[in-house]
């Protein structure tokens, strides 16, 4: 019996089904079981399998007679499982090294029930470049130390854990005392399963490793095993996950939690969904009915949802699809608001010092500390960019400038975007410059 079973679904993997299996065979834990579920793949997915089968005799293989999907064949895949623990990995993906060697370890020294850990979403074109997430010191003490549970969290924390399967080590005893499966969905089939499991585990714990474990190919393109995206199944798997914590008489507790999820859940889905008309329609029936319907499920949702969720939830209602508000609401602002005290202090006490303050990156991310700054009357002296195409444009009524053109006048940078403060750091060069990554200024990573 294996230490570890990854489940595999595959449905016509092939175009990248052997990068990903060389990963996994590449790993320096070795006490594993891969079960490969082929989905009917009409392509070469079984004739690869086989071969990595004839030299690896870890690799497991199962065909399903006629196409089931994803949560079909990753449940087919548990029942088949034989390991202590489960990992769920897709057949278009790449995997670090060390990946199943340190999940292990950290499960097995911590009693975990799921060990979570860093994942990047690449293009196809990048996917073997190696990246770092290096966690602040907070985050690592709040979540890389001793197990918790979200109850100990904050309401929002739990969105920023992902609802995909393929970061997580889960405990299979706790899966099945659980009796979870997969959402038998066209898509979104992992939401219900992650989410539930996120919330019901008494012990989690987050890798304070700095290497990204999971290097999940991009989803804008037909690349991906799996495409189709329909938001109505991220509506659909919302509605199971609530019905099932009322039903288990968790919901009062984890409403909180919930509701994050829901709200960043829907917003995720409008905005991934490229054919405007699907979106548009998606939206209408949120504002006509889909919005009363979860909020439905308990009638003190009102009184224990956050005010930020329960206030963008509102808006579905009274603010047209046109209008795009929900395309300003993403996990930062969210952050932003919950920790306005925190961040009002950032910039009074750089004021105070005679610190002048640019923001770099003039993306979403920018747009979004810079609307903050202005709805609380902070100053920022400058908006900086690399990229030419940004420099000179307007951003919230600021110019962006580009770098060399700003260092003169400016003490302290702070970075908008995820994982490049390093970048940063090294354009600056010996500037003496203060560089403080907003998103690990806030515990995000």
């Amino acid at each position: 019996m294996a230490k570890i079973s990854i489940i595999m679904p595959l449905y016509n993997a092939d175009r990248f089904l052997e990068e990903a299996l060389q990963s996994i065979c590449g790993q320096t834990f070795t006490d594993y079981e891969l079960i490969c579920i082929n989905d009917a793949s009409t392509d070469d997915t079984l004739e690869i399998l086989h071969r990595f089968h004839r030299q690896d005799g870890r690799i497991q293989i199962f065909t399903n007679a006629e196409r089931r999907g994803a949560a079909f064949s990753r449940n087919r895949g548990m029942r088949e499982a034989t390991g202590e623990y489960l990992a769920f990995l897709d057949g278009d993906d790449i995997f670090d090294e060390t990946m199943l060697e340190k999940a292990y370890y950290k499960i097995e020294e911590t009693a975990a029930d799921i060990v979570i850990f860093a994942f990047r979403h690449v293009l196809s074109s990048n996917i073997h470049n190696k990246l770092r997430v290096c966690h602040g010191e907070e985050y690592q003490n709040r979540y890389c130390h001793i197990p918790f549970s979200v109850t100990d969290c904050n309401p929002y924390e739990v969105i920023n854990w992902g609802s995909g399967p393929w970061n997580k080590l889960y405990r299979r005893s706790f899966i099945e005392k659980n009796h979870l499966a997969f959402q038998d969905l066209p898509c979104a089939n992992d939401i219900y399963f992650v989410n539930m499991a996120l919330m019901l585990a008494r012990r989690l714990i987050v890798l304070e490793t700095e290497n990204v474990m999971v290097y999940v190919r991009d989803h804008s393109g037909t690349d991906r095993i799996s495409c189709h995206r329909d938001p109505m199944c991220n509506f659909k798997a919302l509605m199971q996950l609530g019905q099932e914590l009322v039903k288990r008489g968790k919901f009062g507790e984890l409403c909180s939690c919930f509701y994050a999820r829901v709200f960043f859940s829907l917003q995720s889905a409008l905005v991934a969904d490229k054919k405007e008309a699907y979106a548009k329609a998606f939206y209408l029936f949120l504002q006509e009915e889909g919005i009363q319907k979860i909020c439905s499920l308990d009638n003190q949702w009102d009184m224990m949802a956050e005010p930020y969720v329960r206030d963008a939830l509102f808006q579905f209602k009274e603010k047209s699809y046109a209008s795009g508000w929900y395309k300003e609401k993403n996990i930062l602002s969210f952050y932003l608001e919950q920790e306005t005290d925190k961040v009002i202090r950032l910039f009074t006490g750089c004021q105070k010092a005679g610190k002048k303050i640019a923001i770099w990156g003039a993306g979403e991310n920018g747009k979004t500390i810079l609307q903050f700054c202005l709805r609380h009357g902070l100053l920022v002296n400058a908006v900086i960019d690399k990229s030419r195409k940004k420099q000179g444009s307007k951003l919230c009524g600021y110019t962006v400038f580009q770098p060399q053109d700003a260092m003169e006048k400016i003490q302290v940078i702070i970075v908008s975007a995820r994982y490049i403060s390093d970048a940063v750091e090294e354009e600056i060069g010996q500037e003496e410059k203060e560089v403080i990554d907003m998103n690990q200024f806030l515990c995000l990573y």
